[in-house]
């Protein structure tokens, strides 16, 4: 017997995935894993395994040679399949509604408690308890233990709080990246709250007036001439998805604008409807007016930040920790020699500490018929901190990386990482996993720039590390109209000019609905009029 699954889940852009005929096999795959087909009495190794994920090597830069030598290592042939990014979570939708989804998938943190919460992915939980890796005590726990969500718990009481994914790296976040040139130029020091901060980004906007000098003895007002300076840029007002904070750290501070449990009130709240965002909301309205923030901030992408950022005319960018601060600062030097990027570290560990997202989960689907086999061959061994680790960070030997010095026993010791197979100016950063963002002591033969390691330790010391958000079926089906309604809320402040007050109040009015359905899933039995009270006061002050 089949049971119809319905999934529906906020998206990047705000786009409703709706995966509709989903079905999974009432009974779970998991009293059927291991298939004895010649019937000897002993489970079946897989042949072969497929996987569909987004966040790896491009084609054109060694899928063939990635499948070739894992192959040689386990004798498992390997399958990958890696859509369009911006297609990706329609395209896996699409593989679970013809049922025939790949072994294992990449789940981002949006999606992978959805879909364990439809029953249609395999526990893990008691593979890893009983696994070789949780023994060895190489593996940071934390991030596993993170990875704990309800599953189909309407089938299946039982699955409260289970592991159903793994997490390929450390979930990492961003950091505020900012000129220091600029700030010395100006004779700013780094900013230790937020009118400092403010008062930095207003000296970035007439930087490009000023007859300050360059290391080169150039004029910023001569250097600059003719060009848009941007004092801060940044993709959106608010991400798409959770963490919806993420970008903005100094704006929103301790504001969590998404459905989450609030310990002082004992219930599940939507934090766009409190004091804490409203602060934040007059915050964005304030340097919106005063010109400091990017005119296209509402339509920005992150590639659009990016290349403003690396062409010289931006003060301030918050991104990624880790690779990108190297990333960022190399292309910055190829465009100005005079430039110098530093991360800044976090000003008030109260209120504006950075954020560490839910890792990415690799999932193993109850369509698959070697679960154990598949969690044992691929997921162990890509965090195996040996062979298996090195193939799914730094890739193939003489394809993505050259040897430079091995041990007495064929261990290397030293390695270079090549330019990549589709960009000889471009080094090969990653097969499947950040080796920095490893979650496993990993004995790694490559050096890391010290631009990685420095950002990472200063993220690392200022961050939080955030829990899954909720969502199950009910309040993935309400949440696309509540994401509609958020962004428009940051751009009836920004762009229509309409009072903070105002867009709090429209957007309250127009998320009521969907609410009260998320808030009596949640809660329960709560005093609604109560909650509607605290809303009108919050709007009317």
């Amino acid at each position: 017997m089949k049971k119809n699954i319905l999934t529906k889940a906020a998206t990047i852009a705000v786009a409703l995935l709706t995966v509709s005929g989903l079905s999974a096999c009432g009974s779970s795959k998991q009293d059927v894993a291991l298939i004895d087909a010649d019937g000897d009495g002993v489970a079946d190794e897989p042949e072969s395994i497929s996987v569909m994920a987004t966040t790896i090597l491009t084609e054109n830069n060694g899928h063939a040679e990635f499948c070739a030598e894992y192959e040689r290592l386990t004798g498992i042939k390997l399958t990958i399949e890696k859509p369009e990014h911006n297609q990706y979570y329609e395209k896996v939708g699409i593989t679970f509604a013809a049922e025939e989804p790949a072994d294992v998938i990449e789940l981002g943190s949006t999606y992978y408690p959805s879909y364990a919460a439809e029953g249609v992915l395999w526990d893990m939980t008691d593979a890893w308890e009983a696994s070789d890796l949780k023994a060895s005590g190489i593996a940071m726990e934390k991030y596993i233990e993170g990875m704990r969500t309800d599953g189909d718990v309407a089938s299946d009481p039982e699955a409260t709080q289970r592991i159903y994914g793994f997490p390929n790296q450390r979930g990492n976040g961003t950091i505020t990246y900012v000129r220091k040139d600029w700030m010395d130029a100006l004779g700013i020091d780094e900013p230790t709250n937020y009118d400092e901060f403010l008062e930095m980004l207003v000296a970035f906007k007439d930087i490009g007036n000023s007859e300050v000098e360059d290391a080169h003895g150039v004029s910023f007002k001569e250097k600059y001439a003719g060009q848009q300076i941007y004092p801060l840029t940044v993709a959106g007002l608010i991400s798409t998805e959770s963490p919806y904070e993420i970008y903005l750290r100094e704006f929103y501070q301790d504001a969590r604008p998404d459905i989450h449990y609030d310990k002082d009130k004992g219930m599940y709240i939507d934090g766009v409807l409190t004091q804490k965002m409203k602060d934040t909301l007059l915050r964005i309205e304030e340097a919106w007016n005063l010109g400091v923030i990017d005119p296209q901030a509402i339509s920005n992408k992150t590639s659009t930040c990016r290349d403003k950022f690396q062409s010289g005319i931006v003060g301030c960018f918050n991104y990624w920790a880790g690779t990108w601060n190297r990333t960022l600062d190399k292309n910055l030097q190829q465009k100005d020699d005079t430039a110098v990027m530093i991360p800044l570290p976090s000003f008030d560990m109260e209120k504006e500490y950075y954020i560490e997202r839910p890792a990415i989960a690799y999932v193993i689907t109850n369509f698959c018929q070697h679960p154990e086999e598949v969690f044992e061959n691929f997921i162990l061994y890509s965090h195996d901190g040996g062979e298996g680790q090195l193939l799914f960070t730094h890739g193939v030997e003489d394809v993505h990386y050259t040897v430079d010095e091995r041990a007495a026993d064929g261990t290397i010791t030293k390695a270079t990482a090549l330019p990549t197979m589709a960009d000889s100016n471009t080094e090969f950063e990653k097969s499947f996993f950040d080796a920095a963002l490893s979650i496993t002591e990993f004995d790694d033969p490559f050096e890391i720039d010290e631009r990685i390691t420095n950002s990472l330790a200063m993220f690392d010391a200022d961050s939080i590390l955030y829990e899954l958000p909720i969502m199950d079926s009910t309040v993935a089906e309400q949440l696309p109209d509540v994401e509609t309604s958020k962004q428009q809320l940051l751009s009836n402040i920004v762009i229509e000019k309409m009072s903070v007050n105002d867009a709090l109040a429209l957007y309250a009015s127009e998320t009521e609905r969907q609410r009260s359905i998320i808030y009596q899933t949640l809660n329960g039995d709560y005093d609604e009029a109560s909650v509607e009270a605290e809303i009108a006061s919050l709007v009317s002050d």
